[in-house]
């Protein structure tokens, strides 16, 4: 009541504030004047006759009731011409001589009067829906510009709420997203409200609250007092303040892609038209949501894709599985979402399975091994078939270690190659539950497959490398025997037979001057023969190489390069010096020898120079000299020149096709050795051979 009268005073405050009351009221003094103060007035000075009765005053108090009208509206204008209905009467009843015309004159006007009322009212309801129509259009033209403007998710749903808002003139506002996976509505953008209700408040089950109603039905919901909803589960709204509330759905194809929620803690009057305004926004909204989803899905997909070809080029282009197998796990967790993934692999030799791969997992779990067929793992190899586990702990093949780990959820893949199981791959979720769909499961089975056709590649590889290395070795000894063969036996028997030449050559009593000459040419030709087998059986197997390292025989290398073929060459070593394994340091001693030959043989240059550096590092250019802890001691040999240079094939396979077998051998050797070789070459501007290895 104290409310109501209030409401009521400060409308009667602001109507006397209004200037347009005043003219009213000035326009009504006026027309009374004239009613009471004026003889009888023609409708038109020069009519024959005049409109008796004073109905032409009468006719003058429409003027303040229209003012009134249109300044106040309906209420104004009907209590305005009340008043001048009852300032018409006293003349009707107690002035007027003729009392039955003065009443039927007054009751006329104010017919005419309420009519001028309601044809205004009228007008002015028309210009209000005018209004609201192209306030409405204008609303959804700016909507839709948002959403179509944009295809990500979270700039759409921003800016479509934010002017929602604007336009609803409502404090607080919500949009709910369906959760594919889950069927919940779950929390994606909200303003007006703290964090700590908006995390109470983030995920709904469909039919679970005024959210999951609207999300379940379809249907908008508007409510004037929360406090008073019975569908409301939760007391939420209430710790906010919220009272008036209304929720549309937001569709496409009639289906509900989530829900938009707005909220006041004031009493808020949502019409019908506002229901229809915030329907058609919601179905804009929803089909931005659909497209943007698409629009996920596709990025997506390729992401997939160009990760999938990623896979693909890397186990296609890598033998070495310490390398291409922790990359491919990694890429497998991030196509599917997951927190950690391992490989497991089966030892044929001892029957049993272990995880040397992991990631994100406890490093203790690479010690874990089963035997064939037990553990997840053991069921997808025997099996040949993927493997989802919602809740691993309560699988009756968990294994203890992995769960005691974090493991919660996993899906595991079989890791084949044609009909040979070589493992299995799994990608697991830590202490949250997960659940994979059938394209995660369809994913990581492709992964799984080429990863299978890796490691048999790499096997097969392994194979063959230790062939090469036998074949090597055979090869390394038979040059150690001939080489020792023709120092020991072919250049001591040249030396013999120089010697006995030098013997009967000195018995000149018993030689002619022409047999002397004969003698001293054949000692000639004996001493370049030996010179030779002694450059071939050095060139075979250096024994500086042997006894001394490394070194001296690179000393030796480029001192021989210089002296035989005048092309300045220069050593230069840098860190620790040390000895390495003999393979290693005859593995290096080929390389660089095969680099130098290629130098003499090929590329007219005139200067070349070998750097050796003995340090700490990987691969590559990060060696550092100086001791590091957690580094790998290499050795790192560059082989310089400035000569012509060549095109260097883009591949080690189109080497061979180029006729670049010595390079061939060089890769190899450096294969051998775990290391790298790289050879980098432009026409006129030189060529470097760089080999880095451990050591």
């Amino acid at each position: 009541m104290a409310s109501t009268a209030s409401s009521s005073k400060n409308r009667l405050k602001r109507a006397i504030t209004n200037r347009y009351f005043w003219i009213v009221v000035v326009m009504l003094a006026a027309s009374t004047f004239l009613h009471y103060s004026t003889p009888q007035m023609r409708l038109l000075p020069l009519a024959s006759f005049p409109l008796i009765r004073h109905a032409v005053e009468r006719i003058i108090f429409i003027l303040p009731v229209a003012g009134a009208a249109f300044a106040f509206g309906q209420v104004g204008g009907l209590v305005t011409l009340a008043l001048a209905v009852l300032i018409m009467l006293p003349r009707v009843f107690l002035l007027s001589p003729h009392p039955a015309d003065a009443l039927l004159e007054t009751v006329a006007v104010a017919g005419v009067g309420y009519l001028v009322i309601w044809m205004i009212e009228t007008q002015e309801k028309e210009k209000i829906l005018r209004q609201e129509a192209v306030s409405q259009l204008q609303t959804i033209n700016a909507v839709t510009a948002i959403v179509t403007g944009s295809l990500e998710l979270e700039q759409i749903l921003n800016s479509a709420l934010d002017k929602v808002l604007e336009v609803t003139k409502v404090k607080a506002g919500f949009i709910y997203l369906l959760d594919r996976a889950t069927q919940e509505m779950t929390l994606a953008v909200y303003r007006g409200v703290s964090l700590e209700f908006a995390r109470e408040a983030a995920r709904f089950k469909l039919g679970e609250s005024l959210t999951g109603w609207v999300g379940r039905s379809g249907e908008p919901i508007v409510v004037g007092d929360l406090l008073q909803e019975p569908r409301l589960t939760t007391s939420l709204t209430s710790k906010a303040g919220m009272r008036s509330f209304i929720t549309v759905p937001l569709k496409s194809r009639d289906k509900v892609l989530g829900v938009m929620n707005l909220a006041d803690s004031q009493h808020h009057l949502f019409t019908s038209r506002d229901v229809q305004l915030l329907t058609a926004i919601g179905n804009q909204v929803g089909v931005a949501i659909e497209n943007a989803w698409l629009h996920q899905d596709v990025a997506r997909q390729l992401r997939i894709e160009q990760r999938l070809n990623e896979v693909a080029e890397k186990l296609s282009s890598e033998l070495e599985l310490d390398k291409i197998l922790p990359k491919v796990l990694q890429i497998a967790e991030e196509l599917t979402g997951t927190d950690g993934g391992v490989i497991a692999l089966l030892d044929r030799e001892s029957n049993l399975i272990h995880y040397p791969y992991l990631h994100n997992l406890s490093p203790e779990l690479a010690d874990v091994t089963v035997p064939k067929g037990e553990g997840l793992a053991g069921e997808v190899m025997t099996t040949g078939r993927p493997v989802v586990i919602g809740d691993y702990p309560t699988y009756t093949g968990a294994l203890p270690d992995f769960v005691k780990a974090g493991v919660t959820s996993i899906v595991a893949v079989p890791i084949v190659s044609g009909d040979q199981s070589f493992g299995a791959l799994g990608l697991v979720s830590l202490d949250k539950a997960k659940s994979f769909s059938d394209r995660d499961v369809a994913i990581l089975a492709g992964i799984g497959h080429q990863a299978g056709i890796a490691i048999e590649n790499a096997r097969l590889y392994e194979n063959m490398r230790f062939y090469v290395r036998q074949i090597t070795k055979a090869q390394e000894d038979e040059r150690k025997r001939i080489a020792r063969e023709l120092h020991d036996d072919t250049a001591q028997a040249l030396i013999d037979l120089s010697r006995r030449l030098d013997n009967l050559a000195a018995s000149r009593e018993q030689l002619s001057e022409t047999v002397i000459g004969r003698l001293e040419e054949f000692q000639e030709l004996i001493d370049s023969i030996l010179r030779g087998v002694r450059r071939f059986s050095r060139d075979l197997r250096p024994s500086v190489l042997d006894d001394l390292g490394l070194l001296p025989a690179l000393e030796w290398l480029t001192a021989n390069l210089m002296e035989e073929d005048g092309i300045e060459t220069e050593l230069e070593v840098y860190g620790d010096r040390r000895r390495l394994p003999p393979e290693a340091e005859l593995a290096l001693f080929r390389i660089v020898q095969e680099a130098l030959n290629n130098v003499r043989r090929h590329s007219h240059a005139s200067r070349v120079v070998t750097v050796v550096e003995f340090g700490q590092g990987k691969a590559g250019p990060e060696l550092v000299l100086s001791k590091a802890e957690g580094q790998s001691r290499r050795v790192r040999i560059t082989v310089d020149d400035n000569g012509q240079g060549f095109e260097v094939p883009g591949r080690t396979g189109d080497l061979a096709t180029a006729g670049k077998l010595g390079l061939i051998g060089m890769h190899e050797r450096a294969r051998l050795l775990d290391g790298t070789l790289t050879v980098r070459s432009e026409s006129g501007k030189g060529t470097t051979v760089t080999v880095d290895v451990p050591g």
